[in-house]
């Protein structure tokens, strides 16, 4: 909160919540950007004609992006359960498992991803090694797709940045000795609020401190009570920095004095 304005006969302060804006921008961006970047679905298709005769196609959707690969059925020789290599992942977390495909000239990864569950790789490597076995079956189709979960992610990332940028308020504080009134104006994207009182009624004006969860990091904020028995938050959020909301409140009762 600051001065703005200082007059003999008014007093006007202003609050501005730039760190819930900048909060509530950066975690409606990174919410969106999981969204895009790490949803994904993977669906391999193979269709067999005659016994020695088919094809396979494995689709990649990221997002806005498509990717296709075709391959003859004749190629698929193998599909195997890989570990994803990483001493630094597998220090952090546990290893992950992903499904190849084994042609004669590559290695082809049924998914972009890896996962933890071993025995949903193994079921899946299983299922496509039985259908390679069988030629009496025509056609197969496996799907893998995580979006719900980083759709999930994503908008709990989403949800919190638009509640932060909601909640957010810019605050008018105005004492006009003319009036012989002050007034608060609250102003979100939700609405405006507008209380007004007597500058008789205002009792007393000091610095609320309080911690959350007994830590020993004290929080600041500026309160004014009123009659019979009301406090206002000069306010709406906690932070740091006494010294100077000790001056907001030094400077508000030296004007009412």
């Amino acid at each position: 909160m600051k001065i703005i304005h200082h007059t003999p006969t008014q007093l006007i302060l202003k609050h501005r919540p730039f760190i819930l804006w900048l909060l509530g921008s950066f975690l409606t961006i990174v919410g969106l950007v999981i969204i895009i970047l790490l949803s994904k679905t993977s669906t391999l298709i193979c269709e067999r004609g005659l016994p020695n005769q088919g094809h396979c196609e494995l689709k990649h959707s990221y997002f806005f992006i498509y990717n296709k690969i075709v391959f003859s059925l004749n190629d698929l020789k193998d599909v195997q359960v890989v570990k994803s290599h990483s001493r630094w992942m597998d220090s952090l977390q546990s290893p992950e498992y992903r499904v190849i495909l084994i042609t004669p000239t590559e290695k082809i990864a049924l998914t972009p991803y890896g996962t933890t569950k071993r025995i949903e790789q193994d079921a899946m490597a299983a299922k496509i090694n039985h259908f390679l076995k069988h030629v009496d079956e025509t056609r197969l189709v496996i799907e893998q797709d995580n979006r719900w979960l980083i759709f999930l992610i994503g908008g709990i990332f989403i949800i919190i940045g638009l509640w932060a940028e909601l909640r957010s308020q810019i605050v008018t504080v105005t004492f006009d000795k003319e009036v012989g009134s002050f007034q608060i104006e609250r102003q979100s994207l939700l609405g405006a609020e507008v209380i007004e009182h007597s500058l008789e009624d205002i009792t007393d004006v000091k610095v609320k401190t309080s911690s959350y969860f007994n830590s020993k990091t004290m929080l600041y904020q500026v309160v004014m009570e009123i009659r019979p028995n009301e406090t206002i938050l000069l306010t709406s959020n906690n932070s740091l920095g006494k010294a100077r909301k000790q001056k907001i409140v030094d400077e508000i009762r030296q004007f009412i004095s």
